[in-house]
């Protein structure tokens, strides 16, 4: 039978003197694992002290004086003294800040943590962020004392930032300002706005040009005040692609309308007032298009059914609208005109997406979802081949929530296929074509392991595979690919280590470890 080696993979942070604060949460720092991951708890014969403890490490013996940083077990688990001399009972403490920390995985209440532990706690990870409040609360409650690490949904014990996306409900939301992201829900206040969605919100603020859906219709707005009343019941929303009258527009002379079937032009400023039956609108007979005439920019005709605009007079004086390029914009239908010539602001509506130039002379010369930097789809959250994506945007794809890490190589692949373009961020699982940075963490075949070298774990290096890539840090035994340094502890069949120099690949104890190893003592 194979035999196992094991390892207290704990980094001292200072010299070998004693005087480490450092619990097991110290040792896991960062471990990166989805809310469903659970690292087995460690058994009694793991830790190879049930009979006769571990040399090194001796059974605590109430009475005596032990200094901060020593270790010992106690009826089956290992504490490190935190507070030196000696107690007045034996592990473990009775509440934060008492003489010892179990050395644990799992949240322990009792515990004294510091900043940057992790903790798993309810099948999530969490990173200490102010030590004062954390040993004063449970992770999860209280998002000034612990960060929850994997998971992105939105949460009032988490700590957010402007710019920081979160799920809720299934949908991405990005905070918009930088104040009370914890304490009012996405979906429901200024302070978050749905990515993928063009759905009006009373809760956003708009600008002149912006464009919104209100009960199935695009709309735009047409001035730049009163933009959190619902479309459809003032003048700041104009309905896109559409000359209907509306009693809540704002009209200049000149402009037309349709209604009840018939043209009508303003003939000054009006509003409100019902084209049949005001002196501000007169009857318009809508001229259809004759090749050859004269023309100027802003005339309107009609033509095989449609309404347009003239936007070059002399492209439209040999051009029949809807043929040609500059020379005729439709103005009747939100729908993707060919022909039309769009400005930055514009949306459109084609294949039942809305869409917007990205790349304004592109977008003009192809039609959406043809080609990449032309049009952006608008109104999805889902990852859409001829977008354009900019370094942070997340969208779901295969239902998995993908980050930009590299806009180049974002932008020319799927995510989920390629190195160095997309990152998976939903779930701790290792993922192959995700990059990650050192000191990083990600679960595999159910182990959680941290970047030691960035160059040699990335491109597709399975942890556990490689020397001085990842190291497994939630688990006891001994790993061969490991990277161990100065004063690193190690156990290795029921005897204690203590590294002397870095090493990979150097068991404890074996012929040739010498000079990299040495016995382990409190003393």
């Amino acid at each position: 039978m194979k035999k196992f080696k094991f390892i207290l993979s704990m980094t001292l942070v200072i010299a070998f003197s004693y005087t480490i604060t450092s619990t097991y949460a110290y040792w896991s720092s960062s471990v990166t694992g989805d809310q469903d991951a659970v690292l087995a708890e460690v058994p009694i014969g793991e830790w190879g002290i049930a009979v006769g403890g571990i040399e090194g490490i001796p059974e605590y013996v109430l009475g005596e004086t032990y200094s901060v940083g020593n270790y010992v077990w106690w009826e089956g688990k290992i504490y490190q003294i935190i507070g030196g001399g000696y107690a007045s009972a034996p592990p473990p403490s009775s509440a934060p800040y008492g003489p010892f920390n179990e050395i644990y995985h799992e949240y322990v209440p009792t515990n004294t943590y510091y900043a940057n532990d992790v903790v798993l706690h309810e099948g999530m990870f969490y990173r200490v962020l102010n030590a004062g409040v954390a040993n004063s609360s449970i992770p999860g409650t209280n998002g000034a004392g612990w960060q929850n690490m994997y998971s992105i949904a939105w949460s009032t014990g988490q700590t957010y930032v402007q710019g920081s996306y979160v799920i809720h409900n299934n949908k991405i939301y990005q905070a918009v300002v930088g104040y009370n992201l914890n304490t009012n829900e996405p979906g429901t206040s200024l302070h978050w706005k749905q990515i993928g969605s063009m759905e009006w919100n009373p809760y956003l603020t708009y600008a002149q040009n912006d464009h919104v859906t209100y009960n199935g219709t695009l709309y735009y707005a047409a001035l730049g005040y009163d933009l959190n009343v619902t479309p459809g019941t003032n003048a700041s929303w104009r309905v896109k692609g559409s000359i209907e009258w509306s009693t809540y527009a704002i009209y200049n002379k000149d402009d037309i309308v349709i209604y009840n079937g018939i043209y009508y032009k303003a003939k000054f400023y009006t509003t409100g007032n019902i084209p049949s039956s005001h002196n501000s609108w007169a009857v318009y007979n809508m001229p259809t298009y004759s090749y050859n005439a004269n023309y100027k920019v802003n005339d309107v005709v009609q033509y095989n059914g449609g309404i347009y605009k003239a936007i070059n007079a002399a492209n439209a004086k040999v051009n029949f609208p809807g043929t040609s390029y500059n020379a005729w914009n439709r103005i009747d239908t939100p729908n993707y005109q060919t022909y039309n010539t769009y400005v930055v602001t514009d949306h459109v509506i084609h294949n039942g997406g809305i869409y917007k130039p990205y790349n304004l002379t592109n977008a003009n010369a192809n039609t959406p979802q043809t080609t990449y930097n032309a049009w952006n789809r608008m109104d999805t959250d889902t990852y859409q081949p001829y977008n354009t994506y900019e370094t942070g945007n997340h969208i779901f794809h295969n239902g998995l929530l993908y980050k930009v890490v590299n806009l180049t190589n974002a932008n020319a692949n799927e995510p989920g296929t390629s190195y160095n373009a997309w990152n998976v961020v939903n779930t701790s699982e290792w993922q192959p074509y995700n990059v990650y940075a050192l000191d990083d963490y990600a679960f595999y075949g159910n182990y959680a392991y941290k970047v030691v070298n960035a160059n040699n774990a990335n491109n597709n290096v399975i942890p556990g595979t490689a020397n001085n890539a990842w190291n497994r840090i939630g688990t006891l035994y001994y790993q061969s690919y490991n990277t161990y340094i100065q004063n690193n502890i190690a156990i290795y069949e029921n005897v204690a280590y203590i590294a002397l120099q870095t090493s990979t690949n150097i068991t404890p104890g074996e012929t040739g470890s010498e000079s990299y190893w040495a016995p382990y003592s409190n003393n």
